[in-house]
C-alpha cells in the first residue's frame, strides 16, 4: 500500500493529475481503498477522499456497453454492417474519433467518414465502436440503471445532479484537449471549468453518453462493477473467458 501511495503521490507532485482514488481487491472481496490529492483545485480546494466521484471516460465502455451488448447480441450479430466482435474488439477499420457534434446525422457521419483501413486489418481504438454499439442498443439509459442497481452501488450514474457537484473531481478548464484531437477550429466547444458534467464532447452533445463516455463513478463502484464481471455476475463466465483472451494477435 506504501508502494502504491507513494507512487499516486509522486504523479500528483509533479502534476501529471492533481487527485487519485484506488480501490484493490480480489475476485471475492474489496480489500483496501484510498485517495490522495485535490478532487477539485480550482477555483476552490476539495481534497479526494474515497466517496469521492470521476468521470470513468472510456472506462464506460467496458464497465457498461459491453455487459449490455453482450447481454442482447451475438458476437457475430450485425450492427451497422459491422458485426459484434469487430466493434468490442476495435477490429472494425473505424478511426479513433470524430468530432461527432460537427455533423447532422451521427450514424451517418461514422459510416460515411469514419472508415480508416480495411476491417480486420488493424486494431484502432475508437470511440466510433462504441457509438455504433450504443446506437443499437434500445433504451440503453434505462438497461445501465438497472444493471448498476442490480449490484446495489450507490454512486455509479450517468448525467450525475447538481447537487453532487461537492463530491465530484473536475477534469478539464476548457475543452483544450479535444481541439488539439482536432487540430482544426471547432464549433461547440465549452469553455470555463468542466466540472460535474460529462468531459466527452461527443458524450455531453449526445445528452451525457453515447456507449463510449459518460459513466461517472467512485473507485469502489468501478471495482464492484469489474469484479460483478470477472465472477460471471453480469454475463456467463464463457462470454467472460471471450471477452479476456487475445482477439486480435499480430495486427497491433
Amino acid at each position: 500500500m506504501n508502494a502504491i501511495e507513494q507512487f499516486l503521490q509522486h504523479e500528483i507532485d509533479i502534476g501529471s493529475f492533481p487527485s487519485a482514488s484506488y480501490a484493490i481487491g480480489t475476485r471475492d472481496e474489496l480489500e483496501h481503498t484510498g485517495a490522495l490529492g485535490n478532487a477539485v483545485a480550482v477555483p476552490m480546494r476539495i481534497r479526494a477522499t474515497t466517496d469521492t466521484i470521476y468521470d470513468c471516460a472510456s472506462l464506460t465502455k467496458v464497465l457498461i456497453t459491453t455487459p449490455l451488448v453482450l447481454r442482447a447480441f451475438a458476437l457475430d450479430d450485425r450492427v451497422h454492417g459491422y458485426t459484434v466482435r469487430e466493434l468490442l474488439t476495435h477490429t472494425s477499420g473505424l478511426r479513433a474519433w470524430l468530432p461527432l457534434y460537427t455533423f447532422d446525422d451521427p450514424l451517418r457521419a461514422i459510416l460515411e467518414h469514419g472508415p480508416e483501413c480495411e476491417r480486420g486489418t488493424r486494431v484502432i481504438y475508437s470511440d466510433l465502436n462504441f457509438v455504433l454499439l450504443w446506437l443499437a442498443l434500445p433504451g440503453f439509459a434505462s438497461q445501465a440503471r438497472s444493471l448498476i442497481a442490480s449490484l446495489g452501488l450507490r454512486d455509479a450514474q450517468f448525467t450525475p445532479p447538481a447537487a453532487l457537484r461537492p463530491r465530484i473531481a473536475a477534469t478539464e478548464w476548457g475543452q483544450r484537449y479535444e481541439a488539439a484531437m482536432a487540430k482544426a477550429p471547432l464549433s461547440g466547444l465549452r469553455q470555463g471549468l468542466m466540472w460535474g458534467e460529462v468531459h466527452d464532447g461527443n458524450a455531453w452533445h449526445l445528452g451525457g453518453t453515447a456507449g463510449h463516455a459518460g459513466l461517472f463513478a467512485t473507485a469502489r463502484d468501478v471495482f464492484h462493477l469489474v469484479q460483478a464481471f470477472a465472477r460471471g455476475a453480469l454475463v456467463p463466465a464463457s462470454l467472460v473467458a471471450e471477452a479476456t483472451r487475445e482477439q486480435a494477435p499480430g495486427r497491433g
